[in-house]
């Protein structure tokens, strides 16, 4: 004789998270290597614009390389895959899994997916799409292989 099994009702409503705002920031560009500047003062950025900028900070920022971000998971450690002879496919499974750990150490990323992988020589395009407790976003950027 089995026991019977009482019914579970289960809370399915989505839980609210006491993640931190966004927040602000301000505008970089990164081809010039300087904040922006429009009337003598630096462009603010919000929300969405500043976890974007966040991201292209951390994919041209190569991991243990600056003293500064010794102590944080910040950064990544693809520069030497750009442009290496390594088999394509294994290159891009790196930067996907390398990329994809960085990213999640933010509590405001949920997952990224959608992958495309574009390489020349010395260069290569990644796109993906960020997905949010906030909404979702592609992310296309061109990344160099680092001068030893």
């Amino acid at each position: 004789m089995l026991p019977k099994i009482a019914e579970l009702e289960f809370n399915t409503q989505d839980i609210e998270t006491d993640l931190p705002p966004l927040g602000k920031s301000f505008l970089y560009d990164f081809d010039k290597g300087d904040f922006v500047i429009r009337n003598g003062k630096m462009v603010a950025i919000h929300g969405l614009e500043t976890l974007k900028q966040w991201i292209l900070k951390v994919l041209k920022t190569e991991r243990f390389r600056f003293r500064i971000y010794k102590d944080i998971p910040y950064g990544v450690t693809i520069a030497d895959l750009i442009g290496s002879s390594l088999p394509r496919a294994f290159v891009e499974a790196e930067i996907k899994r390398e990329v994809t750990a960085s990213l999640m150490e933010h509590t405001h990323i949920q997952d990224v997916q959608e992958w495309q992988f574009e390489r020349d020589g010395k260069w290569m395009r990644i796109k993906f799409r960020v997905v949010t407790v906030e909404g979702a976003f592609d992310i296309d950027e061109q990344l160099k292989e680092v001068a030893a």
